[in-house]
Formats: structure tokens, C-alpha cells, sequence
């Protein structure tokens, strides 16, 4: 979220607080007759202990006397931001955050359905910090692998589905030799039949390929490629790994040849260097690797033709070029290859028409150039493809609309803009796609709603905005699409629960909130405060996760300080304070003394429902 877009919605929220307000006054009167029962009920949800937290199902009540939390009316909850949404046959698994941190969570669409699984983030089970790239998280063979970084390395998590088979599998504690360590060491979980391959370093070995059956035992290290590497600074190991039936293809260095292709079934004497593409010192830097069928795809140089496509079936003598599509050492750079049936799709430049949509069979004669889509849009070009069913579908610009919804059979003639989403100057910039329940989903921007979720069945009739999920929440839009179950699921904001997990079945109607994971509530008191020697008073700053009400009232017996509310508005992390004010007897204790020990309860009911409590103990002074 931008600052203006920050400061608008600020404005908006003391907008509501202010018309609160006048409710409330209003409605003073016949509140007063409700005041102490109202104050005994909030000290009884409120307890004792020096820190409490406690969920409600129902509107909240406020502590105070004289207040309803009139002011939540139209306020925003802070966001769970979903991310890494994985299918796991017909589940899905993600991980969330609420006022107990980052966890690992699962869910059947249905509010009631999605939980929590598994703490990861600071604090209870341990200090846990999730690794937010692509490969974090893969289903094999029915369950979950993913990963998590603690204090005392990268681990390697199992889980079933359910909080008891959520379990650790393996601790890699990485040697420090200062190296540096991009992906932190345990990182490109990949699915092969029914194993888990993946890359590690276990602090003797370097980094490494690894392989797991889920549990420690079946944890190990496949092969030592580089015996004597102890993780080098420069040393990534193993990359790209990529399942093509049932072999492993990756590529690796093992000091001799450089950076060449690999493949493995998952035993030592079976992970072998498929063909030094590049003789020499120098290497191939062969990557864009894609299965099609039992063969791979991938892109490489051998020092001759540039980076070009190539084909492999696992031996050196099936490993060729397929087609030198930029003749010559200048490199057609194919890109954004995914395989269709029997074909690969990509994008390349043949030095004659520009970046366009190309596919090939594996063989030279059989590589062809689909269309030329001429365009002076170099930056986004051609991007985002997509197979359903027969169909592939991509982003592009032909010159004339800008960058729109295109789809191809694989002629030139089958090759066809499916909708110009945004006509005139701007492009619709579709992105994101993906298929789910046999449809095309997709995000883009029509210049009336923002970036929204918008679906296709490749016609431009069935082309059309699902849902405007969140009005004037420009930035914030749908993302992170998957299919779980034959139907999507995305995390979104719109604009009253933060950043949640949705779902949708292609119509309006059948997009709608998951759940509300985090409904505010979290809160941080300062153990320190500034002191007003003069009056003896102490303020204390406060941060609270969304909009509520704050209260502070006096903790034990004797009542040293005097009861005070805040109303917060916002919907992120919002700093605030408190101030600590004596009671007459208090100050005639301070004149006295000079100095009181006094304890103080903080409460904060936020406007989704939570409502958590903190006891500290303060010093006031008076000179």
C-alpha cells in the first residue's frame, strides 16, 4: 500500500469515528444504566494474569463504561497474507499469519474446515521463520513436505494433514564458513513418483542432493557431486531439478566439467552427468528445464551456437541441439517453456522477428515460429503461459492492443487475441494464469475496477471479471492462484479483512471469503514509559495490529491509577500510547514518597473480535 493510499484510508476510518462519536453521545444516557455490568463482565474476560488472550466468535465488548465499539463500524482487520498455496490431492495448504504468528495451515474451502496445523513463526513451539520461496512447500505421494528455518539450522517438516502428523523429519545444521547462501541452505523441494528429492547441506558435504521417504531414516544424502567442497561462497550446489517420469534431471558443478546437466533415480551410482555440453573450463548454464512426457527440454550453450533449445532422454548420445534458432553464436534465449501434449511452447527471438511465440517436437524439423506478434513492448513481451486442455493461453502485445488475453491451438491461424481486456492506450496486463476446474483464471485491470480476478473459456463472450473483490484496494490484488479440488483458491484483500485466503468457482456468486484468519488483536506494551515528574504521570507506548479499543485500568488491590480508553482506528501496525495518571490518594502518596509502584492492565478489544490482556508494573515519580 502506497503512503497516499494509507493516509486516504486513515481519513476515512477518523471519518467513522467521528460520526461514532456523535452516536455515542447520544446514546450516553441509556448506556449509564448499563455501566456496571458492562465493567464487571469486561474485568472478569479480561482475568487476572499478567498476559491473557482470548478469542471471541461474536461482536466484542468493551471494557469501558459508556462504549460499544461504535467505532468499528467500517473498520478493517489486519490480513493473514496467505502465501504458498500448495495442493496436496484436493487439500490445500498454505501458511497464514495471525496474533500467534506464522503457521502452517490447511483448508477444504469451508470456514470451519481451515486450521491451523502448525506454529512457525517467533515464539511458542520454537523460533521458526518460513522460507517464502517457490519450492518451500510440494505434495508427494498424498503428503506434505515443507520446509523451515529455526535457530539451529534448516529442517525438513512432514505433514498428513493433521496437527499430530505434522512432524520433523530432519535438522540441517550448514557448516559457517561465511559463504553466501541465497536459498538458505535446504531449498528446491521436488516430487518424483513416490520421493521427495532435494537440495541440502548438512554441514560436512556442502551443499548437496538429497532425497527423503518422509521419514529420518529414509532422509539421506544422494551423492557427494563435489567431494571435498565444504559449501564455497560461490557454491549454490545442485539446481533447476526438475522431474521428467521417473528420472531427476538437474544441473550441478562437480569441479571438473563446470555447471553441466544431471540426472539421478535416487541412488548414488545412478546420479550421473547425462553430457559435458561445454567441454572446458567453461559452462553450459543449461536452464528452463521442462518434461514433455519422458523427454526434457531445456535450454543451453555448447560454445558454438549460443543459448539455444535442446532435448534430452537422459543419455549423452540423446542429448542434441534441437534447433539453432538465432543462427550463429547470438542466442534466441528461449523462455517460458511448458509443455502441451506432446510439444513444448516457448518464447524466442530468431534475430529476424522479435521475441514470439514458438513449439517444437523435439526435432529440427518440427520447431517453428506459431505467429509473429510485432510489438515495441519489450519489457513485458510475450509471458504467463498456460495450457487447458488443448489450449495454450499467454499474455502478449501484437503492436496494435498492447499486452492482452491471447490463446493458441499451435498454428498460426489458431493463434488468436481472445479479448482486449483494457481497449485504447492501456494494456489489460493479464497475469497469473492459471487453470482450475477446466477454465483459464487470471488476473487483470479493465481500467474501471483495479486488478481483479477475471476468468475465459478462450472466447471473448466467456471472457469476463469474476468478482470485484476489492474496491479502491489498488495494489493489494488477487494473487498466489492455485487449483485445489477443481476449484481456485487466492489470497485477496477487499478492503475490510485485510489480506485472506478466498476461493471461487468462476461466478460471483461462488467467489467468497475462506476465513478470516487474523481478526486483530495483537498488541505490545512498553515495559518503560515517560514520566511527568511535575504531575506525576507516565506514558507508555503501545503498538496494536488493527483498530479496537485500548484500555488501561489499575491491576491488584489498591487502585493507584485511574481507568482510561483509547479508540484506535487503522488497519496495520498502528503506535499509539497511554498515559499513566495517579489517583488523589495516589499523589498524596507521591508527595510523600517522591516515587509509587504501581501495576497497570492494558486491554485491547479489536474490531474482529480478539480481545488480549497485559499486566506491568511501573514506577510514577513526583519531585
Amino acid at each position: 500500500m502506497s503512503r497516499r493510499q494509507r493516509s486516504e484510508r486513515e481519513k476515512a476510518l477518523r471519518s467513522r469515528v467521528a460520526r461514532a462519536k456523535t452516536l455515542r453521545r447520544r446514546a450516553r444516557a441509556a448506556q449509564a444504566r448499563r455501566a456496571a455490568t458492562a465493567a464487571a463482565a469486561a474485568v472478569t474476560l479480561a482475568g487476572t494474569g499478567t498476559a491473557a488472550a482470548a478469542p471471541s466468535a461474536t461482536a466484542p465488548t468493551s471494557e469501558v463504561a459508556g462504549s460499544s465499539l461504535v467505532h468499528c463500524d467500517g473498520a478493517t482487520t489486519p490480513g493473514s497474507s496467505p502465501n504458498s498455496l500448495t495442493d496436496v490431492d484436493g487439500t490445500l495448504f498454505f501458511t497464514a499469519s495471525d496474533t500467534r504468528g506464522t503457521g502452517l495451515w490447511r483448508s477444504d474451502g469451508t470456514a470451519d474446515g481451515t486450521v491451523r496445523l502448525k506454529h512457525l513463526g517467533s515464539g511458542g513451539d520454537g523460533d521458526y521463520e518460513y522460507h517464502y520461496d517457490g519450492s518451500s512447500m510440494v505434495g508427494v505421494n498424498g503428503a506434505l513436505f515443507f520446509t523451515v528455518e529455526g535457530g539451529g539450522g534448516d529442517e525438513l517438516w512432514h505433514s498428513d494433514g493433521t496437527k499430530a502428523g505434522t512432524v520433523l523429519v530432519k535438522r540441517f545444521e550448514p557448516s559457517d564458513d561465511g559463504g553466501y547462501d541465497e536459498d538458505g541452505g535446504l531449498s528446491s523441494l521436488t516430487a518424483v513418483g513416490d520421493t521427495l528429492f532435494f537440495t541440502a547441506d548438512d554441514g560436512v558435504h556442502g551443499e548437496e542432493l538429497w532425497k527423503s521417504d518422509g521419514t529420518p531414516g529414509g532422509t539421506v544424502l544422494v551423492k557427494n557431486i563435489r567431494p571435498g567442497d565444504d559449501g564455497g561462497y560461490y557454491d549454490y550446489g545442485p539446481s533447476n531439478l526438475t522431474a521428467v517420469g521417473d528420472t531427476l534431471f538437474f544441473t550441478a558443478d562437480d569441479g571438473t566439467h563446470g555447471d553441466e546437466l544431471w540426472r539421478s533415480d535416487g541412488t548414488t551410482a545412478g546420479t550421473v552427468l547425462v553430457k559435458d555440453i561445454r567441454p572446458g573450463s567453461y559452462s553450459s548454464s543449461s536452464g528452463r528445464l521442462v518434461g514433455v512426457g519422458d523427454v526434457l527440454f531445456f535450454r543451453t550453450r555448447d560454445g558454438v551456437h549460443g543459448r539455444e533449445l535442446w532435448t534430452s532422454d537422459g543419455t549423452a548420445a540423446g542429448t542434441t541441439l534441437v534447433k539453432d534458432v538465432y543462427p550463429g553464436a547470438r542466442s534466441s534465449d528461449p523462455e517460458a517453456m511448458v509443455a502441451l501434449g506432446d510439444t513444448v511452447f516457448f518464447a524466442a527471438d530468431d534475430g529476424t522477428h522479435g521475441r514470439d511465440l514458438w513449439t517444437s517436437d523435439g526435432t529440427e524439423a518440427g520447431t517453428v515460429l506459431v505467429k509473429d506478434l510485432p510489438s515495441d513492448d519489450e519489457y513485458y513481451g510475450l509471458s504467463d503461459l498456460e495450457p487447458v486442455g488443448d489450449t495454450l493461453f499467454f499474455a502478449a502485445a501484437d503492436g496494435a492492443h498492447g499486452q492482452e488475453l491471447w490463446r493458441s491451438d499451435g498454428t498460426e491461424a489458431g493463434t488468436v487475441l481472445v479479448k482486449d481486456i483494457r481497449p485504447g492506450e492501456y494494456p489489460g496486463y493479464p497475469s497469473q494464469l492459471t487453470e482450475a476446474g477446466g477454465a483459464l483464471f487470471f488476473t487483470a485491470r479493465d481500467g474501471v475496477h483495479g486488478r481483479e480476478l477475471w476468468r475465459s473459456d478462450g472466447t471473448e463472450a466467456g471472457t469476463s471479471l469474476v468478482e470485484d473483490i476489492g474496491r479502491d484496494t489498488e495494489g493489494r490484488s488477487p494473487n498466489t492462484l492455485v487449483e485445489s479440488d477443481d476449484e481456485l483458491f487466492f489470497a485477496a484483500d477487499d478492503g475490510t479483512h485485510g489480506e485472506e485466503l478466498w476461493r471461487s468457482d468462476g461466478t460471483e456468486a461462488g467467489t467468497a471469503l475462506v476465513r478470516d484468519i487474523n481478526t486483530g488483536g495483537d498488541f505490545a506494551v512498553a515495559s518503560r514509559g515517560d514520566a511527568n515528574t511535575t504531575t506525576g504521570t507516565l506514558r507508555v507506548r503501545v503498538v496494536v495490529d488493527g483498530a479496537g479499543t485500548l484500555v488501561l485500568a489499575p491491576a491488584g488491590e489498591r487502585r493507584w491509577i485511574k481507568r482510561a480508553v483509547r479508540e484506535v482506528s487503522g488497519s496495520d501496525r498502528i503506535r499509539t500510547s497511554m498515559t499513566l495518571e495517579p489517583t488523589r490518594a495516589a499523589k498524596r502518596q507521591l508527595r510523600r514518597n517522591g516515587e509509587l509502584r504501581v501495576r497497570a492492565r492494558f486491554t485491547f478489544t479489536s474490531c474482529g473480535g480478539t480481545v488480549s490482556s497485559v499486566t506491568r508494573r511501573y514506577t510514577l515519580k513526583m519531585r
